[in-house]
């Protein structure tokens, strides 16, 4: 059966989004469709030719085996594509081992089927599968919505930020101490009240591991974190997000990025949550140490490790009669030097552990000691792997905004380095070859009095 002209207008008229389709991905320089193929088409599925056109020839060069439209398909909401289709873009070649699943997809109008031919126009050269009109439709709408979905949600936190605004500038007077720890959240959230979607994507306030709904729901967090803080003198981990979902199930809101958020935002605030009133976080920080310490409510003499919580540090003002600053990654290394008979008391020196991680407790402590106390210079000391050269960067970067403070940097043959410049450029070389931990190279006191006292 032979198709009339009218009925190949329509067809051809139905598919004009479909040609323009093919001709901005799937065609190359030079070539185009062979509409006069689809006068023979009975069936939905038309093959059709791919020709070049050069100054004086016109060659065949490719067939298209596709799915021809009709208008119903594109406004039907119920195509929904198979996931594995979902990652396709308008230039990927795929090859399709499954001939019953792409003649599936090809059908449905999700692939084009292309085939390349020889310079004779008859000798098949490669077959792959290029994405289909229906599927670049499909997720160009899908991405238009996600992006909708976004400016609304921007535009919601907006004016979310004004009602905390509003909230702060109320209660600013009434808050008297409070409203100094406040302030750098309120400084973040006022500058977030600028973003646009891109600029919160690429932000580096916020955690590059991060993806735009992580980043969006701790925005959230905060604001929600803000709002109970400004209000409540003390309020419970559950209640930050139950009150500002107001809804069943708010209470576990952001439960499952707690400690995540709870540590950016004390980056954020340069405080330990505890001193905004969360009263159970969920856990009580410990920094250990060793070496004379002394505040208003508490005072240590150099002998065995101690412990400070996060609570202490943050309602106290420490300071240490030491000279020397040992900050070091591990728990153990800390213990052995402590264990020294004498050695901390008759080295005049205050040794702390960050346990492999540094939080904000850690460095409002260290900060305290820097400024109270007349240390003069400091020593850091990481494993020698690559999480131990973000660690010993972390300690660094408390320390070296003081004025006059010497660091030294240990390296594993019990060298002392006082640049990190020259330190990072000896790990990076050590790291080419080996990982070792602190407890591998720990040497003995002697040692230790050396790299004190060089």
């Amino acid at each position: 059966m032979v198709q009339t002209s009218e009925e190949a207008s329509v067809i051809v008229l139905a598919n004009e989004g479909l040609f323009q389709y093919i001709n901005e991905f799937i065609l190359k320089k030079d070539e185009q469709l062979d509409r006069d193929t689809l006068t023979d088409v009975i069936s939905p599925l038309a093959d059709i030719s791919v020709m070049k056109r050069t100054a004086r020839t016109l060659r065949k060069v490719g067939i298209l085996s596709l799915a021809l439209l009709r208008d119903s398909n594109l406004h039907d909401e119920t195509l929904v594509p198979d996931a594995q289709l979902l990652q396709w873009t308008p230039g990927k070649r795929a090859i399709l081992a499954d001939e019953g699943q792409a003649f599936d997809w090809l059908s449905k109008g999700w692939i084009i089927k292309e085939l390349r031919l020889k310079r004779d126009g008859k000798t098949v050269e490669r077959v792959h599968y290029r994405m289909g009109y229906l599927l670049y439709i499909y997720l160009q709408k899908q991405a238009a919505e996600v992006q909708q979905e976004k400016e609304s949600w921007l535009k919601t936190y907006h004016a979310e930020i004004e009602r905390v605004l509003e909230k702060w500038n109320s209660a600013q007077n009434q808050l008297h101490d409070r409203a100094a720890l406040l302030s750098p959240l309120i400084s973040h959230v006022s500058a977030s009240l600028q973003w646009t979607n891109e600029e919160l994507r690429q932000s580096d306030a916020l955690s590059s591991s991060w993806g735009m709904p992580k980043r969006m729901r701790f925005l959230q967090f905060v604001l929600a974190f803000l709002s109970i803080a400004i209000h409540q003198e003390v309020f419970d981990w559950k209640e930050i997000g139950a009150q500002y979902v107001g809804d069943i199930g708010g209470s576990k809101a952001f439960d499952r990025d707690k400690d995540e958020f709870l540590h950016a935002l004390e980056q954020w605030s340069t405080q330990p949550a505890a001193m905004f009133g969360l009263i159970s976080p969920g856990q009580i920080t410990p920094f250990y140490f060793a070496g004379h310490l002394s505040g208003q409510w508490s005072s240590y003499q150099p002998g065995p490790v101690h412990a400070l919580t996060d609570l202490s540090i943050g309602q106290d003002q420490y300071r240490t009669n030491a000279s020397t600053l040992w900050l070091v990654e591990n728990r153990g290394i800390l213990t052995r030097i402590a264990a020294e008979r004498d050695f901390v008391k008759e080295s005049c020196l205050f040794i702390a552990c960050v346990d492999g991680h540094i939080r904000s407790s850690h460095r409002r402590l260290i900060h305290q000691l820097l400024k109270n106390s007349r240390i003069v210079q400091v020593l850091l000391w990481s494993d020698y792997d690559e999480d131990g050269l973000l660690i010993s960067r972390e300690m660094m970067d408390i320390v070296a905004a003081q004025e006059h403070l010497t660091i030294k940097w240990i390296t594993h043959d019990h060298r002392v380095v006082t640049n990190w410049i020259t330190y990072q450029s000896y790990m990076k070389d050590l790291l080419q070859k080996t990982r070792l931990e602190q407890e591998q190279v720990l040497g003995d006191a002697e040692e230790w009095r050396r790299w004190i006292s060089l």
